[in-house]
């Protein structure tokens, strides 16, 4: 029990949490509370099947607020599974070592305008 309360409360707050599809979300905000990085990891080679839950996240995040993605006009940077900067030998073999699919992104939450 107390291993469990222990578990919530870390994950309360370093804000690392699984959702139910799967979605694991790391998220820094900034003291005030209305800007915050979040990036979207899954299962998936296929980043943009994160983008939904990245979205979702980011309205959640905001509550009343308006969402504001920066810097790339808008939208959060999306990245499939491909092959990173380091090589690994594996059997003689060399091979990249794989990035997972993420999506990545600046939210700002300002007030609603009227």
């Amino acid at each position: 029990m107390k291993s469990s309360f222990v578990f919530l409360i870390s994950c309360f707050i370093s804000f690392n949490c699984f959702s139910n599809e799967s979605v694991e979300f790391t998220i820094n905000a900034n003291k005030s509370g209305n800007e915050f990085l979040i990036t979207a990891k899954g299962k998936t080679d296929n980043a943009s099947e994160l983008l939904d839950s990245w979205l979702k996240k980011a309205k959640e995040l905001c509550g009343a607020r308006e969402v504001e993605v920066e810097p790339n006009d808008g939208k959060p940077i999306v990245s499939n599974t491909g092959c990173g900067d380091a090589i690994k030998i594996e059997n003689g073999i060399q091979k990249c070592e794989l990035i997972k699919a993420a999506v990545f992104g600046k939210v700002l939450c300002v007030a609603v305008r009227r």
